[in-house]
């Protein structure tokens, strides 16, 4: 095995090596092929004088040689030219062999040359070392063992023992005595750095792990790594700088400490070879070697389980992602998909762009874990996608119920969260990779799936519009996208304002449907839910009363093409209506509604809804137009809008008798009124009462008849109108003013018994407010006086003067009803004459008297000016009375003219009493001027003095003539 016994193009001859292949059938990893002794490096020759010798052929070189030979007789000489020719032998052997494959070659000749010298040299190294050559050439394994033994024995220090002790432990291990060979491996490696020494250390290790010392030809094999990779120099190596020789060398070194590891427990052992200054560089190597070793034993889940180990143990090392790429694939090499799965999920978890590895990764490691990574990620995905929607499908089996079924939902909704993580992270790590559009689509179906409505809307949305923002060109899946971000977007604000009971979320989310809405129906104008997307974001807009906008997208939807159905045109005319009514655009709304109800069967549903609104079209403009008549400042610049908007209003019923028709036409009979327009007022008045008998309004019809009837000058109608309204009217004081205007009325109209019964029910039935009864009264006073019933107005008369209200309104009417009743009483006193017997109707007379001064000084006691001195006029004129009724009275029959004086004077002495009363309340009635009063009564005092009084009170009145002379 040693180059000093064979050149390379050699190496299949040496047949007879000491280490037969039988023998080292264990050492399928040793890095050097051969196996002979003559495959071994040569050792160094001992230096000899340079000749300078001619290059001849060999033969002729023996030849040459040969003759030299026997021609001399030195000794030394000799011995040189013998050890030449036994060389040159050798050489042409080997030459002969090199050019002859095939050929079976004999070193004997060889062999006889070296034996023949060794018999007079025999403790020459050399020439035993050279024998033992030829002999293993020559296939005599043993002699050359024997050779090399003699080396061994006999000088410990020559130059070949360490290939000796090698030759010799490697022809022990052939043997399997371990253990020798094992102490002839440390004895080469004991001469310090040979070349023999790395080999001596790879098959040392092979003796102890032959010899089932697993741990120790570990560290042995370890040893010899570090060597073989510089692992204790500042320069260490790494596999692939080795030459073919190391590296074959190494490979064979980690296979078997691939072995040992097994033996010793596996993957975990590993770690037990570890210093306290750490891992070793090449430490990957020792677990890619056990587990590639798992592998080819078809061993997969160890082989996998190994990677794993490493790269759990050292995640962050530049190693780590391969040794678990290495680990997936020893898997799917094992047929084990259901491990494939956890592990390429593990390696995305650990290294994809999510994780603190990718992060602090350069762009050369990112890029040799994103050839994985970006399969996997995909792969993963669509697992988690598929799995998720066959739970789906399981919990909405009907087979599942309760509890089996609540958990595959639940199952179900987790792995369609996972699914649309893991297309996230590969969207976000390959953002310029063409599978984008389609995984960014199914991470939204994911998200939609999964309830995460929000974000699938996001993801929609990128990719209907985004990518193509980006790239210029609309992916495939840009429609679906865009209307599924349309449902998303329904799907937020619908949790939002329900579940969550947020408005201010749920009006932004409205905004964002109305939004997408609107952008999809432009995007694909020709999609069959294109004109539906416009609708439903109008009828949003018209929701949120963004009503300018509703009419935007409403008009552009009215011009569809292809033309919208007719349920559609429904839709935007109502749209339109609405609109233009709320940003009180009436008459664009009056022709939206006037178009829609042509359209419509009087049987519709909507058919009464949407006359409503076309009426209140109308009726909103005539509205306007009389908002406006209210800022004028000319009285006569509103007659014209007036009847315009007058016009408006009885156009509103042409459509239909409504409520809102009733409206209207109840504002125009009060702009006719207001207009002064009696007849027309009165006409429409008539048919609203007769089309609307039950309307609530009716009923405050009749007090705008009574002003009607009162502008065409109809009392009378307007008084019965006004009975109407008082047995009617649901309020009472209506009732109440009603009828007392009613009776009013009849009294205008010159109908006296109908103002009587009017006032007398009043009276009756209305006690309250007093005054107003009262008043009530008084006119029935009036009346029954004028139609001559005394006794029905005494009785009134009565009850006005024995009123207790106290307001001066009441004392006034209670003091006039009581004077009037004085009166009476006063006249009746005035009417009775004193006749014969006088004394007998003096007495009548005076208890007249008695009772009128009663009732006048009833008046008296009100203390009214007005009646107080009409009161105290009658007063006196009451005793002026009875004096001069004294005086002219009837004279008895039968007296002569001494009686006849004699009883004149007895009348007078009565009468003078009465006279001397009269005179003192005339006086005291026209003191009364003193206070300011001076009235009719104070004057007709002065009037009845001047007849008592003349001297004192007929004085002619002096006119002072102007003179000069006064000043």
């Amino acid at each position: 095995m040693s180059v000093l016994f064979s050149r390379p193009p050699r190496k299949q001859l040496l047949a007879l090596a000491v280490c037969a292949s039988a023998a080292l059938s264990g050492c399928a990893g040793y890095v050097d092929n051969s196996k002979t002794l003559a495959d071994l490096p040569a050792a160094a020759l001992p230096p000899e004088p340079l000749v300078a010798m001619p290059k001849l052929e060999i033969p002729a070189l023996i030849n040459s040689y040969q003759k030299a030979l026997s021609s001399q007789q030195d000794p030394r000489t000799r011995r040189q030219i013998q050890l030449r020719l036994a060389d040159l032998e050798m050489e042409r052997l080997e030459q002969l062999q090199e050019d002859n494959p095939e050929m079976a070659v004999a070193y004997a000749e060889a062999v006889r040359h070296y034996e023949a010298l060794l018999e007079t040299s025999a403790d020459d190294d050399y020439l035993a070392y050279r024998l033992a050559r030829a002999r293993a050439l020559d296939g005599n394994a043993p002699g050359a063992l024997d050779a090399l033994e003699t080396i061994v024995q006999r000088n410990p220090e020559s130059p070949f023992i360490a290939e000796a002790l090698f030759r010799r432990g490697e022809a022990a291990f052939g043997r399997k005595q371990y253990r020798a060979a094992e102490r002839d491996f440390a004895a080469v490696l004991s001469q310090g750095d040979t070349p023999f020494a790395r080999n001596a250390r790879y098959m040392l290790g092979w003796s102890q792990f032959k010899d089932a010392r697993y741990k120790a030809a570990s560290e042995t094999f370890l040893t010899l790594m570090d060597d073989l990779l510089a692992e204790n120099s500042e320069e260490q190596k790494l596999l692939g700088q080795l030459d073919k020789g190391e590296r074959r060398l190494a490979n064979d070194t980690l296979r078997v400490l691939a072995l040992g590891f097994n033996y010793l427990g596996g993957a975990e052992v590993i770690e037990s070879f570890v210093s306290d200054a750490g891992p070793r560089s090449y430490h990957h190597l020792l677990y890619r070697g056990l587990g590639n070793w798992y592998a080819e034993t078809e061993r997969y889940r160890d082989g996998a389980q190994t990677f794993l180990t490493f790269a759990s143990r050292y995640p962050q090392t530049d190693e780590a992602p391969q040794m678990h790429v290495r680990a997936v694939e020893i898997l799917q090499q094992g047929n084990f998909p259901s491990e494939v799965i956890p592990a390429k999920r593990d390696f995305v978890t650990r290294y994809g762009s999510r994780s603190g590895y990718w992060q602090t990764a350069d762009d050369t490691k990112r890029h040799l874990i994103g050839t994985h990574l970006k399969p996997w990620l995909e792969e993963l995905a669509r697992f988690d996608h598929a799995r998720a929607q066959a739970l789906a499908k399981e919990a909405q089996n009907p087979k599942n119920r309760g509890k089996a079924a609540a958990r595959a939902k639940q199952q179900s909704r987790e792995a369609f969260i996972a699914a649309a993580t893991l297309y996230r992270e590969f969207t976000d790590t390959f953002p310029d990779d063409p599978k984008i559009p389609e995984l960014t689509f199914l991470m939204a179906e994911s998200l939609n799936e999964a309830g995460q409505y929000a974000q699938a809307f996001a993801a929609y949305r990128h990719v209907a519009w985004g990518i193509s923002k980006e790239t210029g060109t609309p992916p495939p899946q840009a429609t679906e996208a865009g209307y599924a971000a349309i449902l998303m977007a329904g799907r937020v604000y619908d949790a939002e304002k329900q579940i969550n009971n947020n408005e201010e979320q749920a009006n932004l989310w409205l905004d964002l449907k109305t939004e997408t809405s609107l952008r999809f129906a432009d995007s694909w104008s020709q999609d069959p839910r294109a004109l539906p997307a416009q609708l439903d974001a109008a009828h949003n807009l018209f929701a949120q009363y963004r009503h300018q906008e509703t009419i935007d997208a409403a008009i552009k939807a009215a011009g569809w093409q292809p033309p919208p159905t007719p349920k559609q045109r429904r839709s935007i005319l109502l749209l339109l209506g609405h609109s233009q009514f709320e940003t009180e655009n009436y008459p664009a709304a009056e022709q939206a509604y006037a178009q829609l109800l042509a359209g419509m069967a009087s049987g519709d549903p909507d058919y009464i809804s949407t006359r409503d609104r076309l009426q209140s079209s109308i009726y909103k403009q005539a509205e306007v137009i009389l908002s406006q008549v209210l800022l004028t400042t000319n009285s006569m610049e509103f007659v014209a809008p007036t009847e315009e908007a007058i016009e408006l209003l009885l156009r509103v019923r042409d459509s239909g008798r409504s409520a809102i028709a009733a409206t209207a036409q109840y504002d125009a009979i009060n702009q006719l009124m207001r207009l002064e327009r009696w007849p027309r007022a009165h006409t429409e008045l008539l048919d609203f009462r007769k089309f609307y008998p039950q309307h609530e309004l009716t009923p405050t019809l009749t007090a705008k008849a009574v002003v009607v009837y009162q502008g065409m000058d109809l009392p009378e109608a307007a008084a019965k109108e006004l009975l109407m309204l008082a047995k009617t009217d649901s309020d009472p004081s209506v009732r109440r003013n009603s009828l007392y205007l009613a009776a009013e009325q009849f009294e205008v109209a010159g109908n006296r018994a109908r103002a009587i019964d009017a006032y007398r029910l009043y009276a009756r039935d209305w006690r309250q407010p007093a005054l107003q009864n009262l008043e009530a009264q008084h006119q029935l006073v009036t009346l029954y006086g004028k139609a001559g019933d005394q006794s029905a107005r005494n009785q009134w008369l009565q009850s006005l003067a024995s009123n207790e209200v106290s307001e001066p309104r009441g004392r006034y009417l209670a003091a006039f009803a009581q004077n009037e009743l004085a009166d009476q009483s006063f006249a009746r006193f005035e009417r009775l004459a004193l006749t014969l017997p006088l004394k007998q109707s003096l007495r009548n007379k005076k208890q007249a008297m008695e009772t009128t001064v009663t009732d006048y000084k009833k008046v008296l006691e009100f203390g009214i000016a007005e009646f107080t001195t009409a009161a105290n006029y009658r007063l006196a004129e009451i005793y002026r009375q009875l004096s001069r009724d004294l005086m002219d009275s009837q004279r008895p029959n039968g007296l002569n003219p001494l009686e006849l004086e004699q009883y004149e004077i007895l009348l007078e002495e009565q009468a003078y009493p009465f006279e001397e009363k009269a005179i003192e309340l005339h006086e005291a009635n026209i003191k009364r001027t003193a206070d300011g009063v001076y009235d009719e009564w104070i004057k007709n005092s002065f009037s009845s003095l001047e007849n008592l009084l003349p001297a004192r009170y007929r004085k002619p009145e002096s006119t002072v003539e102007w003179s000069d002379a006064a000043y």
